[in-house]
């Protein structure tokens, strides 16, 4: 059985409960994602999030494949908030697999793409 860290157990649990991010790739390149509203599809147990985020497909060729980015999770009636930051990378998604677990259509394939983000810092905040 893979241990884990009690830390990284009580994020997954945060984001998928909250599920909806501000997206925002901190590349120094002329050609950069644009900041977003993400969906997040899936944390793993190595603190992967993954998530698709629009970029049309020439532009999406020009783009950085590995860049620094965060993401600032909330949901409204909540009293947390989530901002994570790391290295991401654009990855194909062979298989459609992501594709399919999401709620986009295939007719959004060639405007979107798979982003990985391995999580480098997590800052959790409570109001009560």
């Amino acid at each position: 059985m893979q241990y884990l860290d009690s830390n990284l157990e009580f994020l997954k649990e945060r984001i998928k409960e909250i599920k909806i991010a501000l997206f925002r790739s901190e590349s120094y390149s002329e050609l950069q994602l644009p900041n977003n509203v993400i969906s997040t599809l899936q944390m793993d147990n190595d603190g992967n999030i993954w998530f698709f985020t629009s970029c049309a497909g020439d532009y999406a060729d020009n783009v950085e494949k590995s860049f620094f980015a965060s993401l600032d999770y909330y949901k409204k009636g909540t009293d947390c908030r989530i901002r994570v930051s790391g290295r991401a990378v654009l990855v194909d998604d062979e298989g459609e697999s992501f594709l399919t677990m999401s709620n986009y259509s295939k007719g959004t394939k060639g405007r979107l793409v798979l982003v990985k983000l391995k999580i480098a810092q997590a800052e959790y905040f409570e109001s009560k």
